[in-house]
């Protein structure tokens, strides 16, 4: 009897999943739950890996951030940046500012490589590519804490005083996780059909990074660029969950909340879409 095709193979392997966001959720917690140990096999290589890979290990995650610190502090001192008045000491400022745009972007482009790195696992091993996705979480979130704790210790040295509304923090960066895994998965499909697409969807994170307020502030007024600004949902994003940590205070509450409605209804149709074209980008990869 004939071996079928690979793509036969893998669309008998990764069925089209049908129905709403609450289907949906409801199948990728069930897989998540069946493949749990898998998932912690692979964040345990993944963290072992890094570590391997370099000779100071997650130190690295302490000295960039402190690193681009101090250039935008210097650029800010020459008179060559001006963020605008800031609540908080400028230095302080622009640390927590860089780590929650990273908390977006990093695990946007991390998630953006997974079919790349993982494609030729997924044609012979038969797993949900949420096991990835849960993977590359963990790491992201588990690398962010480190940096995270020096943003606490630097807030504290400047004299910044944490409200009760700081424990709202870790929620308030829900939406930018599921932004940046939404972004992370198309990019990773982009990746493999149209390289192209994609090194420009890497440019456009660089090039969003200025529009979004994260070394100024939302008010600084730069002429027709604050109408960008003000128009991009990353604005209140970032500036809400920065605000809640260092002044206990709601930045815009109401664009804040349509951006996270917004923010739900992305993620759930990047989900879908990938869902959709796992089984072809894989038989791609395979075939490359």
């Amino acid at each position: 009897m004939p071996k079928p095709p690979l793509s036969a193979e893998l669309t008998n392997r990764y069925p089209l999943r049908r129905g709403g966001p609450l289907t949906q959720l409801r199948e990728l917690a069930s897989n998540l739950q069946r493949y749990a140990f898998l998932v912690n096999q692979l964040v345990r290589v993944n963290l072992r890996a890094g570590v391997r890979r370099s000779f100071i290990g997650l130190s690295w995650l302490v000295i960039l951030p402190l690193f681009s610190v101090a250039v935008w502090v210097l650029l800010n001192r020459a008179g060559i940046v001006d963020p605008g008045q800031t609540d908080i000491p400028y230095p302080a400022f622009v640390l927590l500012s860089t780590s929650i745009w990273g908390f977006f972007a990093e695990l946007a482009k991390s998630m953006s490589r997974m079919l790349e790195n993982n494609g030729r696992t997924l044609t012979q091993t038969p797993f949900p590519a949420e096991v990835l996705i849960a993977e590359n979480i963990v790491v992201h979130l588990i690398k962010f804490s480190i940096p995270f704790a020096l943003n606490v210790i630097v807030l504290l040295a400047f004299g910044v005083r944490f409200s009760v509304v700081a424990l709202l923090f870790p929620l308030t960066l829900l939406p930018l996780l599921l932004l940046g895994t939404a972004v992370g998965l198309i990019m990773s499909i982009l990746r493999v059909v149209a390289l192209d697409l994609s090194n420009l969807a890497d440019e456009g994170l660089r090039v969003l990074m200025f529009l979004t307020p994260v070394v100024y502030t939302p008010k600084l007024d730069m002429g027709w660029a604050s109408k960008i600004v003000a128009a991009n949902p990353l604005t209140y994003l970032v500036s809400f969950s920065r605000d809640v940590l260092t002044t206990g205070s709601f930045f815009a509450p109401r664009a804040y909340l349509i951006c996270v409605g917004a923010t739900l209804l992305v993620f759930f149709a990047a989900l879908r879409v990938f869902w959709l074209a796992q089984p072809r980008v894989t038989e791609r990869l395979f075939a490359a």
